[in-house]
């Protein structure tokens, strides 16, 4: 599911991992670490995109009736499908990565690992400039800790 148009929220919940995923070594994590921020920073272009579009198709669709606007805003509305289909491939993208995006705002991704025979997340942010920190399956972000 796509984020709301106004507002990217953190996605709801951390799915347990199952034996068949693949899992990554922190080196195989920041080797992808390129790839998937050419694929947030595009999600946060669209979502700019499409709050912009979003905003405006309610604009013209509110104006009282008028033909034009009334146009304009079935226009805006196509638009709006358009960029939420964009968006819906990245996040496809993302996940046929073997990563799982957390909050598209944050740009959190965590990738599925093992630590001393444990199941776990090596955790990274947009922000983070390599993949430097972990947490349990049954943790969030809050919890991580330096690999």
């Amino acid at each position: 599911m796509l984020p709301e148009p106004a507002r990217s929220r953190p996605f709801a919940t951390i799915p347990a991992m199952s034996d068949a995923r693949r899992t990554f070594t922190i080196e195989e994590a920041n080797a992808l670490v390129p790839q998937v921020r050419a694929v947030l920073l595009q999600l946060a272009v669209e979502q700019r995109r499409l709050d912009t579009a979003h905003a405006e198709m309610h604009r013209q669709i509110e104006s009282n009736g008028n033909p034009t606007a009334a146009a304009e805003g079935s226009r805006r509305e196509t638009e709006v499908g358009q960029i939420r289909e964009g968006m819906r491939t990245l996040l496809v993208h993302l996940s046929g990565l073997g990563v799982e995006l957390r909050d598209v705002e944050m740009g959190l991704i965590d990738f599925p690992a093992e630590r001393d025979g444990a199941q776990i997340w090596l955790c990274w942010r947009l922000s983070d400039p390599q993949v430097a920190f972990w947490h349990g399956t049954d943790e969030g972000y809050t919890s991580r800790k330096p690999w």
